[in-house]
């Protein structure tokens, strides 16, 4: 009776799971299927079918007849102008913070935590004001700075939190030893923290990647938009007309998220679970 009930127990457990499965997965396999039909497969095809002929002419068609590398290149620069500065800045704050005891830590500590509570939607106008009437509206620093600035308070956290297990003792042997606060800082902390790195740099990179509303504020022409405002242009100029192609731009916008993911995923779970510092 025992293995009867643990064989459908288990039976339903693994339908359930399957089921999920197929749930999250089936968007995405439809999308990339979908992305090498030809208009006549949607036309004559059922919405489920697998295309008559895999072709890599839609893709093509993507780079070739619509603005998408100005798009990737324009996220690209977005993404490392907002990667190099946060995580250093986030890191030597969380750092700071953790570990070197100075009056109004806690005031300051809490301070960041108030920017927590702060969407970034709320500054959209102020902010607006400001850089137009300093004349950087349609210019990267107008798309960076403010991703900078409402990704610090929670990189602050996540970098406090890790900084915390850091071993207090190897600080105090480097700095007898004669190295100096900020050699302490690159030759240890930065190595000895990759695990927690990768874990921020992972979280914020797919945040300004899918970023939309930032990007839509402050820029104006094409030259300017990055691959969410690209996309968004492209479905709606190619949607009616060329759903295989529309489908592509899907893709190729998704894929360089999915592709850092996979590769950092490990490093990601090993930091969140063991606050990123090795043995």
């Amino acid at each position: 009776m025992n293995k009867r009930k643990l064989s459908a127990g288990s039976f339903i457990k693994w339908t359930i799971a399957l089921v999920l499965v197929v749930i999250q997965v089936y968007p995405f396999f439809y999308v990339f299927t979908s992305s090498f039909k030809s208009l006549e497969d949607f036309r004559k095809l059922p919405a489920y079918a697998l295309p008559s002929h895999w072709d890599i002419t839609n893709y093509i068609n993507v780079f070739t007849k619509s603005h998408m590398p100005t798009y990737f290149k324009n996220s690209i620069i977005v993404l490392v102008g907002v990667l190099i500065p946060l995580l250093l800045f986030a890191l030597m704050a969380g750092f700071a913070l953790s570990k070197i005891k100075f009056k109004g830590r806690k005031f300051i500590l809490n301070y960041f935590l108030l920017g927590l509570m702060l969407p970034m939607q709320v500054a959209l106008i102020p902010l607006f004001t400001i850089f137009n009437k300093l004349g950087m509206i349609n210019t990267y620093p107008a798309i960076i700075l403010p991703q900078i600035a409402f990704s610090l308070s929670y990189s602050i956290q996540l970098f406090y939190s890790f900084s915390k297990f850091f071993p207090e003792e190897m600080l105090e042997a480097a700095i007898i030893d004669g190295c100096s606060p900020i050699g302490c800082f690159f030759k240890m902390v930065v190595p000895m923290s990759k695990n927690s790195v990768i874990t921020v740099a992972t979280m914020q990179a797919v945040f300004c990647w899918n970023e939309y509303i930032n990007a839509y504020t402050f820029t104006r022409s094409t030259d300017m938009k990055t691959i969410t405002l690209g996309l968004n242009d492209f479905v709606g100029s190619m949607g009616l007309t060329d759903w295989g192609a529309t489908f592509a731009a899907i893709s190729v916008t998704v894929l360089p998220v999915f592709i850092f993911y996979f590769f950092s995923s490990k490093r990601m779970l090993a930091g969140m679970a063991a606050g990123a510092v090795k043995g």
